[in-house]
């Protein structure tokens, strides 16, 4: 609850800062767009998911908290760093109490100008940490993109190895991610995104898919929210997954 309470203040104290920067808005709460952070502005944003295993009661929820700081190199290649929190309900044999899980470190890079390009092109990196673990995740993803007059288009390729000593034998896991989102106002966006993975050794068994509407409300140029609603599409995946993001220029 003090938690909740920390966020709130300074969602509220940033509403109270004037305006001095533009703001990584995002349309999505899974896709990433063809977007970075201006040279020398740097933004914190807060990730909270939530999910349900299942629409039974007692089902095992699970909460992901995410703290990123996000900072502007040039006007085309940003750097951030991650920590993730993470929690499940259960029983008392299963239920995880709130904990760092890993840290993450990430880099993107646009190849142009947007609209310059038939389809405009970003290259993103990441790697990946587990807390107390010798656990590597090493994560690269190809972001397209394409604007049709208020419509924006981005699909999301993805591609993740394990490594690490702790880890028993390398693994690959490839990822998607593809929305669509209309700007009905300069402060209000609406659109659908749909997600999932899947490991390559065995698709029928590792395979998760969701989808679900998106909306993303910025009230000024240095606060952004934004919150996609996923329904989860086959068994692998869970019912429901809630994602809430906050971004706060500084």
């Amino acid at each position: 609850m003090r938690l909740i309470h920390a966020l709130a203040a300074l969602a509220l104290a940033s509403i109270a800062v004037p305006a001095l920067a533009h703001a990584d808005r995002r349309s999505f709460s899974r896709t990433y767009e063809y977007q970075t952070m201006p040279e020398g502005e740097t933004e914190v944003e807060i990730y909270s998911t939530w999910n349900r295993t299942t629409w039974a009661d007692g089902a095992v929820e699970k909460h992901d908290l995410q703290l990123e700081l996000e900072h502007g190199i040039t006007d085309r290649w940003d750097v951030s760093l991650y920590h993730v929190f993470s929690q499940a309900s259960g029983d008392a044999m299963t239920a995880i109490p709130m904990h760092l899980k890993e840290v993450k470190l990430r880099s993107r890079y646009r190849f142009a100008e947007r609209g310059e390009l038939p389809v405009d092109v970003l290259a993103y990196g990441e790697l990946i940490r587990d807390f107390g673990a010798s656990a590597y995740a090493a994560e690269v993803k190809a972001v397209l993109a394409r604007d049709f007059g208020q419509v924006t288009v981005a699909t999301n390729l993805v591609g993740e190895v394990g490594f690490g000593a702790d880890v028993a034998e390398t693994e690959v896991e490839l990822a998607w991610a593809i929305g669509a989102s209309y700007e009905a106002s300069p402060t209000w966006k609406l659109g659908a995104e749909s997600w999932g993975d899947f490991e390559p050794s065995e698709v029928d068994e590792s395979l998760s898919a969701y989808a679900g509407p998106a909306v993303s409300w910025a009230p000024s140029s240095s606060l952004w929210i934004t919150t996609t609603a996923g329904f989860g599409l086959n068994d692998n995946s869970d019912k429901f997954s809630l994602r809430a993001l906050i971004g706060m220029a500084l």
